[in-house]
């Protein structure tokens, strides 16, 4: 009895020690109560290891190998409880010498399964492929199975989608010889993440249901399931049903308390609300993603959680952290060599430096991506890359790559989002539906007695009787009732933050969508469809208000009236499309020389409207001169070889005319611009000038 309680004492003192002798996590803009959870987690483990430790000293535990290997394998599992994966590597690779010794080739295989995930999760690929490589030469069916599943996660990492097809097909067949589910349910998963890259979506999302039915049966990782179909209707741009999914991805999470779990999930809405515009949430999120990581040490997770957290500080205006924040992505991305992690950064920082027009970087920085992502077949992100490369040439007035880009892309986007594709994903979704209907009723009969089975085999979890002391007993059975009722009140808090920010998520997007209905509305009913300038309607209103304000005001007013030189010549012979690029470009060159103010709508067919107010006939003929120079010469670019495209423009002063009202301004513009076309076109006339004003003689 005196042994006990002499024990018990120090027992609590190194309990006591090792807790308080760790110093709290310093306080920043990146504290989060998720991170600080994940913190203080590792270190209760590292105070249980030597509790542990000691104990198994002075028992005598550790004087054979039998001893030393339990003593090991009961803080392996409590470290990896506890997220602490520094120590819980060190102690599965006691157990994996020990095991190997002892020719335990069971408890070796789940040794190296154990070493393989922590390396995986820290990104060291290389250390990952020993231990796996090192399991599959085991004689144990799960071992080979498990050894194919991570192959297959290690070559999708890396950007070989063919690889990782090949091996999760043959762990898939492994593991449904074994009977194995949730074995099966991971494999599917994976082969699921890697038809996403891939592009084909509806195979995607019909792998990742099968194995959400499988998780949902089980009540296992349904979290990670409910992330990649989110991820999925993300990548298809239903922003609406990948918002639903990471609700339930991050329900399903914060239900279980550990935020190994949540840093996955918050790292990708991040990326949802960054595509919707909601920047100073994706940074929060991202941000409390990312000291989630740093605190257990995932590493890869890192690099695409600063992406998000990149995209959000640009979209916010902060550029130079943005840039910062991708310079380290592109660096951890090469680091680990992850393709996507390393594509996706280059694809910002070129954006950035479309931006800033550094057009030289813009362009190496994007080669250097479609090189990258047309070796991997990484297809969401090569249709990006096309965006930006044709992005890159019209900001360099290089229409003819402009338009090869826009074609790859198209074709790209295409391939992904075909009709049949489109079918696929709504047949799948209405069986998912179905399905989930059909379960709905057994899921809640059942949810309390599986709520009462987790809570007892955590319970279970925790009692380790294999030390045979009393105390230890006690003082860890102290240390789990009180975790979990940390963990209860985190759940109980977590639930009503949940449902208060879905009341208001509710308000905010359908706030949102009445916005962009009305904006497109508006758009639609004041623009030209072919060439975005202001259709006739609306131009002719404006320039009505226009009059008005130059009467009042008493300052003049000019009208540019524009046809297209034998454009029903250029239709016939070159075809209607070719004659509508001809418009496009045509338009595009007049937007370049008019001022802010300036007024510039499609009168009819081909014939546009310029209105410039304030301005009298010299200052109006300058700007008409010029229009038609520098209009001839943007259509010389669609056709270098053929014959001289060019306009003819009738021009109008309000000072010029017998009244000043809209018709009479309208048809003295009119009769200038027959003048123009019966002198032999290419040229400008002033009314009321009977002759044409050529180019360089302004009058």
């Amino acid at each position: 009895m005196s042994h006990t309680r002499r024990l018990t004492g120090c027992c609590l003192a190194l309990l006591l020690a090792s807790t308080a002798g760790v110093p709290a996590t310093p306080a920043s803009e990146e504290t989060f109560p998720s991170a600080q959870v994940a913190a203080g987690s590792r270190r209760v483990a590292e105070g249980l290891d030597a509790i542990v430790g000691f104990s198994a000293e002075i028992s005598g535990l550790n004087a054979d190998r039998a001893g030393r290997l339990a003593a090991a394998h009961v803080i392996a599992h409590l470290a990896l409880l506890f997220e602490a994966r520094e120590l819980a590597d060190r102690r599965w690779g006691e157990v994996q010498a020990l095991a190997d010794r002892g020719g335990d080739r069971p408890l070796l295989a789940e040794a190296l399964q154990n070493r393989a995930e922590i390396a995986l999760q820290s990104g060291d690929y290389r250390r990952c492929e020993a231990y796996v490589s090192r399991l599959a030469t085991l004689p144990l069916p799960h071992g080979k199975a498990t050894a194919e599943l991570f192959r297959a996660v290690l070559e999708r990492r890396q950007g070989r989608l063919d690889a990782a097809l090949r091996h999760g097909e043959h762990a898939l067949e492994l593991y449904r010889a074994l009977g194995d589910r949730l074995g099966e349910a991971q494999v599917l998963a994976n082969l699921g993440t890697a038809m996403r890259d891939r592009g084909d979506y509806a195979k995607a999302l019909d792998l990742q249901l099968e194995a959400l039915t499988i998780r949902e049966r089980y009540d296992e990782q349904t979290e990670t399931s409910y992330r990649n179909i989110a991820l999925i209707y993300r990548a298809i741009e239903d922003g609406d049903a990948a918002a639903v999914y990471f609700a339930h991805a991050l329900d399903a999470a914060r239900r279980r308390a550990a935020p190994s779990l949540l840093a996955p999930i918050l790292g990708s809405y991040a990326g949802q609300l960054n595509d919707r515009e909601r920047y100073e949430e994706a940074l929060l999120a991202a941000r409390e993603a990312l000291a989630i990581d740093r605190a257990i040490g995932t590493r890869p997770s890192q690099g695409l959680e600063r992406l998000e957290a990149g995209r959000a500080l640009s979209g916010l205006g902060r550029r130079e952290e943005a840039e910062a924040e991708f310079e380290q992505t592109l660096e951890l991305g090469r680091e680990l060599g992850q393709r996507e992690i390393v594509a996706t950064a280059l694809l910002n920082l070129a954006g950035l430096a479309i931006e800033r027009r550094d057009r030289l970087r813009a362009r190496a920085l994007l080669d250097e991506a479609i090189a990258g992502l047309e070796f991997s077949q990484l297809k969401p992100q090569l249709a990006q890359a096309y965006q930006l490369r044709e992005q890159l040439a019209l900001s360099e007035h290089d229409t003819p790559a402009a338009l090869r880009y826009l074609s790859r892309r198209s074709a790209l986007r295409e391939e992904m989002l075909g009709a049949r594709t489109s079918r696929q994903l709504a047949a799948l979704q209405v069986r998912h539906a179905r399905r989930d209907s059909e379960q709905r009723n057994a899921l809640l009969t059942k949810e309390n007695e599986l709520q009462a089975t987790r809570l007892h085999n955590q319970k279970l979890e925790r009692q380790f009787g294999l030390l045979g002391i009393g105390t230890l007993l006690i003082v860890l059975g102290l240390l789990s009732w009180r975790y979990i009722g940390v963990k209860q009140r985190n759940q109980l808090l977590a639930r009503g933050a949940a449902e208060l920010e879905r009341q208001r998520q509710i308000l905010s997007d359908a706030n949102g969508k009445l916005e962009r209905q009305a904006a497109e509305l508006y758009q639609a009913a004041i623009g030209d469809p072919l060439t975005g300038a202001y259709n006739r309607g609306h131009l002719i209103r404006q320039l009505d208000e226009s009059i008005g304000d130059a009467e009042r005001h008493g300052h003049d007013l000019s009208v540019l009236l524009i046809d297209f030189d034998h454009f029903k010549q250029l239709n016939d012979l070159r075809g209607h499309l070719f004659g509508d690029r001809a418009l496009v470009v045509g338009v595009q060159a007049m937007r370049q020389w008019l001022e802010p103010g300036d007024l510039l709508g499609r009168f009819g067919g081909e014939e546009f409207l310029i209105v410039l107010p304030r301005s009298g006939g010299e200052a109006a003929t300058q700007v008409a001169e010029r229009i038609c120079e520098k209009v001839g010469d943007a259509l010389r670019t669609l056709d270098p070889t053929g014959p001289a495209r060019t306009i003819s423009i009738g021009l109008a002063s309000l000072s010029t005319v017998a009244t000043r009202r809209l018709e009479v301004l309208l048809d003295a513009a009119d009769q200038a611009l027959y003048a123009a076309k019966a002198s032999g076109r290419n040229r400008v006339i002033r009314y009321p000038s009977p002759t044409p004003l050529t180019r360089g003689s302004v009058a």
